[in-house]
């Protein structure tokens, strides 16, 4: 069980952010690899479990181009950040934020960080859950105002006098289109407001749950 001073710790840095935020997307540029703090960068990879390849690759593309790599400092920043990293409070933090475990901790702190990282998950699986119901609604609605703004632009079309026969059909099947797609979005709000409230139920409950855990959410 997870210890009750379990508190969140911040598992990204801002150094791994000012320092390699290029890297991420392409590959570290000329001036990040001149300035780099290889032990803050170390740090802030290893507090975020990250995957020792991606700073290999940032390394590597540094020393192809000619930049010195402290490899020693970067070790050692890293294998702080795994400490902090390996912990209840970094298992629950990197789990709520949905970040993958890559098998990085010890056997003697694994167990407990893996027990704090499925709570987090959880958490983090039913927050998901909550947005997604959101979001399906808000787009239902969207699509909904959609449909009655073209269904009255169609209206309006339809009852133009100087319309041809052609185009009125036309707009009469548009309009007939219109009306069902509203009829369908509006049959399906009351269940999508219903899903909006379980996992909104589920998520308060969860989180009541961690509460009562000593966990800082």
């Amino acid at each position: 069980m997870m210890r009750d001073h379990v508190t969140s710790a911040p598992i990204f840095s801002a150094a791994c952010a000012a320092l390699f935020m290029t890297a991420c997307a392409g590959g570290p540029t000329n001036a990040e690899c001149a300035g780099a703090d290889w032990s803050a960068l170390g740090l802030a990879d290893g507090r975020a479990g990250l995957s020792p390849k991606r700073a290999d690759d940032q390394r590597r593309d540094c020393a192809a181009s000619g930049f010195a790599v402290d490899y020693a400092a970067y070790e050692s920043g890293r294998a702080q950040g795994l400490k902090t990293y390996c912990t209840a409070s970094g298992g629950f933090e990197a789990g709520k934020t949905g970040a993958d475990y890559v098998g990085l901790c010890p056997d003697d702190t694994e167990m407990e960080f893996m027990e704090s990282f499925s709570l987090g998950r959880k958490l983090h699986t039913l927050t998901e859950a909550k947005e997604e119901a959101v979001r399906d609604y808000e787009g239902a609605i969207a699509d909904l105002d959609q449909h009655r703004y073209l269904l009255r632009v169609a209206e309006k079309r339809y009852a133009k006098p100087s319309i041809s026969n052609e185009d009125r059909e036309h707009e009469s099947q548009d309009a007939d289109f219109r009306r069902r797609e509203i009829a369908r979005i509006e049959g399906r709000l009351p269940e999508m407001l219903d899903r909006i409230e379980e996992t909104r139920a589920a998520l308060d409950a969860y989180r009541i749950e961690l509460l009562s855990m000593g966990l800082e959410l």
